[in-house]
């Protein structure tokens, strides 16, 4: 058989492949790896890129990041934003959000190119024995009820892979969702717009992004590593280039908007783009999964879109871990699309919502009106900023979470994030007791194996946010939302979660008889 043959014919297996070297591939491998999975990642290109495209991690993904043990670089290398400034004509303020006082364990956004946030997430996967295949092109992707069958096109001949499932993280011509024939839809917000990598002189106080609106347009601005800044900017209505503008032309696009010398030089990168508001209208088929740009795209106002694409990774890992584990019912992994589907609305809303507003006040401008910003009393203010840094995704309405009778009212309310959850250790759920417990042993004897039992004993951000300072007792999740919870641990309760858990969790069955008994 000739060399040739041997490359077209070659056949492997594994249980999880991933199409797609991006943030939001690199970080379901990552999580996948720490939930004892171990996938295979490809990536067309042939070598990592330099490019900056997405950003800033928000608050909450960074807690994600913390949890998957891959938040060091980026607090030892990015720029940290703690505010965010919105400018007028003459750059003067029309607002100012401050990050502090959110209530999470990182009140700031970390803010380095995007080629950053893949190096470091790489260089977690080789530590930990995975390496990117880079060159690999994935041509073909069936599947059917036992697996998916992908084709790959590697150095001129071919592979064929076997998975037990497949992660489509390819962008936003992706083509596991051509395979599932799925489309992304929505609407492409008017106008076109640059983003650049550059350096400025324009004066800024340290840690703070702007946003400066003009007659013309506007302008968004964040701080990079390497005294270099993020540039956002809408493009003139008569420009049809084609080509990416010069360093010249981009400054002076600045400079009119702006109203005056930004000082712009040392342009890196720079590219065209349009604004979207997209996404599939099932991001899975039970096989298949959509993560990031593949299966949602938002404007770049809200900085939302490579942060939900990290979180997308965080919600699918432990669920297939589980389901590869056999810890799990197959039927867990239906709760990725209704659950990201859920979270990938609010990322829309944010998104469409900060553009909106910005768009506006381009048109007040140009009406010469007086700009402002509605009053907010401080509890609307510190919802808006928790909205803004992702801190209220909730998955409430998904089948893992209970609000059923019982279910108390205190908060955060089931479907929320549980706060100082990154601090809890290991990556198993976790029952967090406070008073009272019935039959714990028996539970532990049960359950113990993949539900981690943390008994509060009255210290730390749980007395202030948790919602246990008066007993009871939450379930949290492997991705730190909340799944269950009751003012106490009475048999009624253990029994309700019990029950809630055997919805999607296979426990230990040898000690499911003795649970029942007593539960009985």
């Amino acid at each position: 058989m000739s060399q040739e043959t041997a490359q077209t014919d070659a056949r492997s297996d594994t249980q999880v492949f991933i199409i797609g070297a991006g943030p939001a591939g690199l970080f379901a491998a990552s999580e996948l790896l720490r939930h004892g999975v171990k996938p295979r990642i490809v990536e067309r290109r042939a070598a990592p890129h330099h490019e900056t495209r997405g950003t800033s991690l928000q608050p909450a993904i960074l807690e994600i990041l913390d949890k998957g043990g891959v938040v060091a670089p980026f607090l030892a290398s990015s720029m940290r934003i703690q505010e965010i400034e919105l400018l007028g004509p003459d750059l003067k303020r029309i607002g100012l959000t401050e990050l502090g006082g959110s209530g999470c364990k990182y009140e700031f956004q970390c803010c380095q190119p995007q080629w950053f946030t893949e190096a470091a997430l790489r260089d977690h996967l080789a530590t930990n024995g995975l390496q990117v295949e880079f060159g690999v092109e994935a041509t073909s992707v069936v599947a059917d009820n036992g697996g998916v069958t992908v084709t790959l096109d590697k150095n001129g001949g071919q592979e064929v892979v076997r998975a037990d499932y497949l992660i489509g993280a390819g962008g936003g011509h992706d083509l596991t969702r051509h395979s599932m024939q799925e489309h992304l839809d929505g609407e492409t917000y008017g106008g076109r717009f640059i983003v650049a990598d550059v350096r400025l002189t324009l004066p800024a106080p340290p840690g703070r992004a702007r946003i400066i609106v003009g007659p013309s347009g506007f302008v968004l601005l964040a701080p990079l590593p390497e005294g270099q800044w993020l540039v956002f900017v809408n493009r003139d209505e008569d420009d049809q280039g084609a080509e990416p503008p010069s360093a010249a032309k981009l400054a002076a696009l600045v400079n009119t908007r702006i109203g005056t010398d930004a000082g712009l030089s040392d342009l890196r990168w720079t590219s065209y783009f349009q604004m979207h508001k997209r996404v599939v209208p099932a991001l899975s088929d039970g096989r298949r999964f959509l993560l990031g740009d593949a299966g949602h795209l938002s404007s770049p106002m809200g900085g939302e879109g490579i942060n939900s694409a990290l979180m997308d990774g965080a919600d699918i890992a432990w669920k297939l871990a589980l389901v590869l584990g056999s810890a799990a019912k197959p039927s867990l992994l239906q709760t990725y699309a209704i659950e990201r589907g859920l979270a990938d609305r609010h990322v829309l809303e944010v998104s469409n919502e900060i553009h909106g507003l910005v768009m506006q006040l381009v048109e007040k401008c140009r009406a010469g009106e007086a700009l402002s910003l509605p009053a907010q009393d401080p509890a609307e203010a510190l919802a808006g900023l928790r909205k803004h840094s992702m801190l209220d995704v909730s998955y409430k309405g998904s089948l893992l979470v209970d609000g059923g009778a019982g279910a108390d009212d205190a908060e955060p309310a089931p479907g929320a994030r549980f706060p100082g959850w990154c601090d809890l250790a290991g990556a198993t759920h976790h029952l967090v007791l406070s008073g009272g417990v019935s039959r714990l042993d028996d539970f532990r004897g049960r359950w113990g194996a993949l539900v981690s039992v943390v008994e509060w004993t009255g210290a730390g951000i749980l007395a202030k946010q948790s919602g246990l300072a008066e007993g009871g007792m939450v379930l949290v999740r492997p991705d730190g939302f909340i799944g269950f919870r009751r003012r106490s641990a009475d048999d009624a309760a253990m029994k309700s979660l019990d029950t809630h858990l055997s919805t999607y969790l296979r426990p230990n069955f040898a000690a499911a008889e003795k649970f029942a008994a007593h539960a009985g």
